[in-house]
């Protein structure tokens, strides 16, 4: 009896020892190595980026930006996190300060749209937040500034890849003292569209 005992627990040793050298194995269900690597696969549904860090020139693309603003170039005045400076061809240069970052499908606070309906952009991208610094307007600017003759004081941008696979760059005005995203209407003044150069 005491031979069958060790020949069984000799045999259940060599056994054991034979599925550890099989661990590795992928032929085993449901068995993974110890060690897993695993390739990053997120990525963004919509391509996009942060305003001046990638590109910086851009055609005006609907009616309102060919006659108020004319093309744009918008670069960082020193460091990112810090003012842009958004200048416009046909005489009006912006500086603004980014406060916030938030999706576009949040509610902007006017009329109770999102930035994306405000914008005309995409409800599944990120929208940049700016306190306007300043707006400087020359007499050469047909219609005034961004909000005409009232003076800008914040805007909403956004830059993605559209629809039809081109970069673009949208940028909504608001001359209201409440700060979008605001429960108080924020005034907006006009959207404004561009592609990239």
């Amino acid at each position: 009896m005491r031979r069958i005992i060790l020949t069984a627990l000799a045999a259940l040793a060599l056994g054991v020892s034979a599925c550890d050298r099989d661990r590795g194995d992928s032929t085993v269900p449901g068995e993974r190595p110890e060690t897993v690597v695993e390739a990053e696969t997120r990525v963004d549904t919509v391509p996009q980026e942060e305003p001046a860090i990638a590109r910086s020139q851009w055609r005006a693309a609907n009616e309102d930006a060919r006659a108020v603003t004319g093309n744009l170039r918008v670069s960082l005045q020193a460091r990112r996190g810090g003012p842009l400076v958004f200048a416009f061809a046909t005489g009006v240069t912006v500086t603004a300060q980014p406060y916030n970052v938030v999706p576009a499908d949040s509610r902007s606070g006017v009329g109770g749209q999102s930035f994306a309906a405000v914008l005309g952009g995409d409800p599944r991208v990120q929208v940049y937040l700016y306190r306007v610094i300043s707006e400087n307007v020359t007499p050469s600017a047909p219609r005034g500034g961004l909000c005409g003759e009232a003076v800008s004081r914040y805007l909403a941008v956004s830059e993605f890849v559209d629809g039809a696979g081109r970069w673009v760059f949208k940028i909504a005005a608001f001359s209201g003292d409440a700060q979008p995203p605001s429960s108080s209407d924020p005034q907006l003044c006009n959207a404004y569209s561009y592609t990239a150069q």
